[in-house]
This record gives structure tokens, C-alpha cells and sequence, in this order.
């Protein structure tokens, strides 16, 4: 939130927000808040978690890939680690142009491809998502409407113990919760020795590319 710096009655977007914590940030820095997500399951989450805050934030249901906005109807547009998700990375980006006006800000998170995105689990049909984690596609993918900025980053994560980071895990990464909810027993068990030996010490570190972007 920094590095995008949001102002009251700036119209800013969280793009498949999730249960809406970039949102609630920028609604307590005073900006007229949008946050769209394709699970109504993490919209209800948001829409909790902004009521029980007191902050007056329009939780939408819909697609990154067909936003259901005027052009240029945001000053600021934000993504963490959703807009990736999106099955065609071209019609994402193109959406996301859209709907920002000339000079809007853009801040969006990106996984690259590591140890930890290697694990068993099966990815969504359509484009990678570790695509946007490298420089050069998201350049191809944004470079014609934004002026970017790239950073590395570290996410980090701590637990008391490795079965307690892989109950996180498993809960509230997308991906993972819905490779879990497909396998079998004996899939299920075997996934899960997989994932706690890679957490032993109860501790999870992932490289990020932090995008930044001023729309031409």
C-alpha cells in the first residue's frame, strides 16, 4: 500500500480481492473502495470483515477477464497475488488498461516459478499463473499501456510447527485448497507428507515481483 499511496476519494479497484484485505486498507486511507473477486465464498469474507471494520467498501462478483466497468473508471488499480489467476493472462491485462484512467497508479503481486510452486498440486486449466512472475512477460503483458517498475520481494511465513503451516496452506490458498478437494485418500495422504516435509521447521519463504505501473 505504500507504493501505491492511495488518497481520499480516489477511485480505487482490489482486483480479485479475495476476503478484501488490500480494500480495507484503502478504504481506511479515505478512497472510494471496489473489490471484485469470482468466489462469492471470499466475497462473504470481505464483506464480514469490512462490516465488522465499520468501512462502507462495494464487494462485486465477477471476472477479471470481463470487469464490469466503464473505461477509465479508476484512478488506482491493485492485485495481489489474484489478477494472476486469471485463465488468459492477455484478456486480464487488456481488462485491467481498460478500466484505468490515463495516469492511474498499478500495484500487483506475482508468484514466479520455485521450489515451493513445483509440489504436487495440479494448476487450473489456461495460461500459468508463474508467468506474471517473470519481467518479461509481464512486460508483454502490460508494457503497451503502463509505464512499469519492477521489485523482488520475499513473503514469508512462521509457524509454531510444519502441520500448522500446512493447515494454513491448505485453507486458504486457492489452488491448493481445490487440489486437495479433488484427490482421493490415499492422494490426500500423500500430498500432505509432501507438503509437511517441505514446511518441516514450520517456516515458508517465496520470492514475489512486486509490479508497478502508471497508465499512458
Amino acid at each position: 500500500m505504500r507504493t501505491l499511496a492511495p488518497e481520499p476519494g480516489e477511485r480505487f479497484l482490489d482486483l480479485a480481492c479475495g476476503t478484501g484485505a488490500v480494500a480495507l486498507l484503502a478504504a481506511k486511507a479515505g478512497s472510494d473502495v471496489v473489490g471484485l473477486d469470482i468466489s462469492p465464498g471470499q466475497l462473504a469474507k470481505a464483506r464480514d470483515a469490512a462490516a465488522e471494520a465499520g468501512l462502507d467498501i462495494r464487494f462485486d462478483e465477477g471476472d477479471a477477464q470481463e470487469l464490469p466497468y466503464d473505461d477509465g473508471a479508476f484512478d488506482v488499480v491493485a492485485s495481489a497475488f489474484g489478477l494472476i489467476f486469471a485463465p488468459s493472462h492477455e484478456r486480464a491485462a487488456a481488462e485491467l488498461a481498460r478500466v484505468m484512467r490515463p495516469g492511474g497508479r498499478l500495484a500487483m503481486t506475482a508468484w514466479p516459478r520455485d521450489a515451493y510452486s513445483e509440489l504436487g498440486r495440479e494448476y487450473p486449466e489456461g495460461d500459468d499463473s508463474r508467468e506474471w512472475g517473470r519481467r518479461e512477460r509481464a512486460g508483454e503483458l502490460l508494457g503497451d499501456a503502463f509505464e512499469l517498475g519492477f521489485e523482488d520481494g520475499e513473503w514469508v511465513v512462521v509457524a509454531d510447527s510444519a502441520e500448522e503451516l500446512f493447515e494454513l496452506v491448505k485453507t486458504s490458498a486457492p489452488p491448493v485448497k481445490a487440489w486437495f478437494e479433488k484427490l482421493d485418500e490415499a492422494g490426500r495422504a500423500e500430498g500432505e507428507r509432501e507438503y509437511l516435509d517441505f514446511l518441516a521447521g514450520g517456516e515458508l519463504r517465496r520470492p514475489y515481483l512486486l509490479i508497478v505501473g502508471r497508465r499512458r
